[in-house]
């Protein structure tokens, strides 16, 4: 289990990986490991997420939320998942016209302008498998308008959980959510799965930031920690990546994308969640996130676990340890829960 989840985190940081298998691919030249290879390169759509089956079937999506060149027009031949099926090919997952509504994603000239699609995919943020080899796909139910490069708001039935049945390659079950839960600024960003106790905890990274929490049995859904300082931008944070300063490229001023990063205990007791523009971990108990505690009960509740750099993949092992992306340092971070020390993975 160990292995799988770092092989998730670094994938998906790209200038940290180095190849032995094709010379002429990219790479940094300082950060050299034999132990780091490419298992995919990706040469069209950009992608944000990597989730691997038990049987080893290799999954990824491309959010036009983030990117507006996988925004589906109504002509282009884009895709919002797809299965890795070789090093350097993809197909749409779990097919081509799941990611394609009938006239694009955009009702130009209506309002709302992004269609509230619940039955096609619009902008998957994240992919991830559950303990059941479950495939699930986070659509943010928002794209960024190719035209105007502006993200839109999402409409009601856009923002969704689907789940997929990897044995048929059928969808089994599409989560909605209601519009004071997925509000019309949310941006669902990663998601992690208690499937015993049937429960998914969501990142809402939007305007107004939140840990969504799912009943899966019933339906429910409802924010908690809605707008805690834990879950918002640190202001004046400015993160460092291969040396240069990174600010929002639109109003060139502070970054301000709060809650992102999320994983769970191997009990899962236990939440680690962590911001875009804060370099802290923070933990709380699931049971208070579960009874919908008040929220002075959860903001008391929360820990604060230390530093582990800007972080926006979180992921934990059999052992508890648990794994934070560190885009400043091209690496990863650790942070074990029984000494409560952090430290840099050896890579």
């Amino acid at each position: 289990m160990t292995s799988r989840i770092l092989t998730l985190i670094l994938v998906s940081v790209p200038w940290a990986t180095t190849t032995d298998i094709e010379p002429n691919l990219l790479a940094d030249t300082l950060g050299r490991d034999p132990r780091l290879q490419v298992i995919h390169l990706y040469e069209d759509e950009f992608p944000t997420g990597i989730a691997v089956s038990a049987s080893g079937r290799k999954f990824s999506c491309y959010p036009s939320g983030l990117d507006p060149a996988t925004t589906y027009t109504g002509s282009n031949n884009v895709y919002q998942v797809a299965e890795l099926t070789g090093f350097d090919t993809e197909t749409a997952y779990p097919n081509a016209s799941l990611s394609q509504p009938p006239g694009g994603a955009i009702a130009r000239g209506k309002t709302p302008v992004t269609k509230g699609l619940s039955n096609y995919l619009l902008s998957v943020q994240s992919v991830v498998i559950d303990f059941d080899d479950v495939l699930w796909l986070l659509d943010t139910g928002r794209v960024i308008d190719p035209m105007t490069s502006t993200r839109l708001l999402a409409s009601p039935g856009g923002t969704k959980l689907i789940s997929i049945d990897l044995s048929t390659d059928d969808v089994t079950k599409t989560n909605l959510f209601p519009p004071s839960v997925a509000k019309p600024s949310s941006y669902f960003n990663d998601v992690r799965f208690d499937t015993g106790r049937r429960y998914a905890y969501i990142t809402d990274s939007g305007e107004e930031n939140a840990i969504v929490v799912l009943n899966l049995a019933t339906g429910e859904s409802y924010r908690a920690l809605a707008g805690d300082r834990t879950v918002t931008s640190i202001f004046g944070t400015v993160p460092f990546v291969a040396g240069e300063p990174l600010y929002d490229a639109k109003t060139f001023g502070f970054i301000t994308n709060g809650v992102d990063g999320i994983a769970l205990s191997p009990k899962l007791d236990t939440l680690y969640y962590t911001s875009i523009a804060g370099r802290f971990l923070y933990s709380i108990p699931t049971a208070l996130l579960r009874d919908r505690a008040s929220d002075n009960e959860l903001a008391s509740a929360v820990r604060v676990l230390g530093e582990v750099g800007i972080s926006d993949g979180l992921a934990t092992d059999s052992n508890g340890v648990v794994y934070a992306g560190n885009a400043e340092q091209c690496g990863v971070s650790m942070f074990d829960p029984e000494t409560g020390r952090d430290s840099k993975a050896d890579v």
